[in-house]
């Protein structure tokens, strides 16, 4: 396999077929998170790991832990780590996001996840139980994350996530009864007159209410070109 070329700082991404790829959700979460200088940051499910592989890219001073329960996929995020020379900050871990006793508690400043979006059991079908996995709630649900996430962070620790627009009910549930309050929410559309598909969200430990709705953010314009907000977050 050849490595993809990310465009940013000279880093690449390691790919195959059977595991899910680097996808817009994951395009747009890593500029969508806000990385304090120095920060310590956990990716929760990172898979082949191509958000904290971005996010190391974008932020050369950060530590990143990924945690990922499938073991392909985590030798694909340990194989990333190693191809952009990143070993003296970057871990991967095989583990399940439900029990991180290995990793210290109140102990990250940020945490970002691209969850499974589908309840089990939800008719989402596929060959391949990789990616059944990706997209469905299956080794773990939306509470769990938001579980571990705030186990993880300090008090005022912030964690962003992509999810489904028509879940946010869920993940509102799931953040309140983990001590996250939402913050900073925007909206994902890929055309100005279709509905969102996805929805970029920061929440704090800790926080106070309050949330902040930023502007939609649509993909492409009506001539079916990418925006120049899109043109930009690639480096295009």
């Amino acid at each position: 396999m050849v490595p993809d070329q990310l465009g940013i700082n000279g880093f690449v991404l390691l790919q195959d077929e059977e595991h899910l790829k680097l996808g817009t959700d994951a395009m747009l979460l890593s500029d969508f998170a806000r990385i304090p200088k120095g920060a310590r940051v956990a990716d929760l499910g990172c898979g082949n790991g191509a958000i904290f592989i971005l996010l190391a890219a974008r932020h050369p001073s950060c530590t990143l832990h990924g945690v990922e329960i499938q073991e392909k996929s985590y030798h694909l995020a340990a194989e990333n780590i190693r191809l952009n020379h990143i070993e003296d900050r970057a871990y991967a871990h095989c583990a399940d996001l439900r029990d991180l006793s290995f990793l210290p508690s109140d102990s990250f400043d940020v945490v970002v996840s691209n969850p499974p979006y589908m309840k089990s059991g939800s008719g989402l079908k596929a060959e391949n139980p990789a990616l059944l996995a990706a997209r469905m709630e299956i080794d773990c649900t939306i509470e769990d994350v938001c579980r571990s996430a705030s186990r993880l962070l300090k008090f005022g620790g912030s964690f962003s996530l992509v999810y489904r627009p028509d879940r946010l009910e869920d993940l509102f549930s799931a953040l309140k009864a983990a001590n996250l309050a939402p913050k900073r929410m925007r909206l994902v559309q890929n055309k100005v007159d279709a509905a969102p598909s996805l929805v970029l969200l920061e929440a704090r430990k800790g926080g106070k209410p309050g949330m902040v709705h930023l502007p939609v953010l649509c993909i492409r314009e009506a001539s079916g070109e990418e925006t120049a907000e899109i043109k930009e977050i690639y480096q295009r």
